[in-house]
């Protein structure tokens, strides 16, 4: 498995001293601007840290944050621990896996959540505007594309899809960048993509046709994302960690002040176009992570073959 092996190779160097990011701290009032890189998904949550970026919001905490956008949550552990990057942004499925691996990370700020209106949901499973998927039944013996494979899509597909009556079982998935899906149903390469947004818009504005919203269709109001990194990096750096969260907060504040403004920034951050960005369903940002979406998760986690066993969620959150 990539993410297995990666995660092994990661583990050695940092247990033979490789790893850790910025040595200066952050917080402090006369000192220079802690440095930091923060992978994100790319799309809507990597905009979320860019508008942050370029509000102000992390330079109020005195950082100075450098935004890089990856394909998706599992290909960011990886970064973190080795210390490629200092803080990543992924999905709660690849952090409790790497957890349960042994890998020594730690949730210090929330990412994504669904927003709690049913209707208001910023992922979606696509098919092309010409397929003969008219129902979620109809994804069985098809191939459904994933960003990354054991992760939170993967995971929220199944638990939508089973509840309308899908055999999950018989679903191929695929692993697509996001940028990349839209053209692969177009080309015919999958019959079905699992997306969120700007994508979605991307895919509805060419004339592709929603047969489900998994991240609702699992639990209205879920936890989605979240930042973490390492452990080491952690114990080194608690001041420059404790200032992300506080951008990460007042951006979050911020947005669910005014998330047209957010929207009027998306076509900056994505490859979404204005008019497509004032009709973007956006998710939620909170200032603190949610234990209960935690153990959803790590339930699902289980039921679907991603860990043999439930993951231990005790101690996952930095407090």
């Amino acid at each position: 498995m990539r993410f297995a092996l990666l995660l092994i190779a990661v583990t050695m160097a940092l247990l033979t001293g490789c790893g850790g990011g910025s040595e200066e701290e952050g917080g402090g009032s006369g000192e220079a601007p802690a440095e930091i890189t923060v992978q994100d998904t790319a799309g809507v949550p990597s905009a979320f840290l860019e508008y942050g970026v370029e509000e102000g919001y992390f330079e109020d905490q005195n950082l100075n944050v450098t935004v890089e956008p990856s394909q998706g949550g599992a290909t960011v552990v990886p970064a973190v621990v080795s210390g490629k990057v200092d803080i990543g942004g992924s999905n709660l499925v690849s952090v409790l896996l790497a957890g349960g691996k042994g890998v020594p990370v730690k949730i210090v700020a929330p990412g994504t959540y669904v927003q709690p209106d049913a209707k208001q949901d910023f992922s979606a499973i696509i098919v092309a505007k010409d397929s003969d998927i008219r129902s979620p039944k109809d994804l069985e013996g098809k191939t459904l594309a994933i960003n990354t494979l054991k992760n939170v899509a993967e995971v929220t597909a199944k638990a939508s899809l089973e509840k309308k009556g899908v055999d999950v079982s018989k679903i191929e998935l695929a692993e697509i960048d996001f940028p990349d899906m839209v053209p692969a149903l177009e080309q015919g390469r999958v019959d079905a993509a699992f997306v969120i947004e700007p994508f979605v818009s991307l895919g509805v504005a060419a004339g592709d046709r929603i047969v489900d919203r998994p991240y609702v269709g699992t639990k209205a109001g879920l936890q989605i994302g979240c930042y973490f990194t390492s452990e080491k990096y952690l114990a080194e750096n608690p001041e420059v960690v404790k200032s992300f969260k506080n951008g990460v907060a007042a951006t979050a504040h911020a947005i669910e002040e005014n998330p047209d403004g957010f929207r009027e920034f998306l076509p900056k951050a994505s490859m979404i176009k204005p008019e497509a960005a004032a009709k973007v369903i956006l998710p939620a940002w909170k200032a603190d992570s949610d234990q209960a979406s935690l153990d959803l998760i790590a339930d699902l986690m289980a039921k679907y073959g991603i860990t043999k066993e439930k993951p231990d969620t005790s101690g996952v959150i930095d407090e």
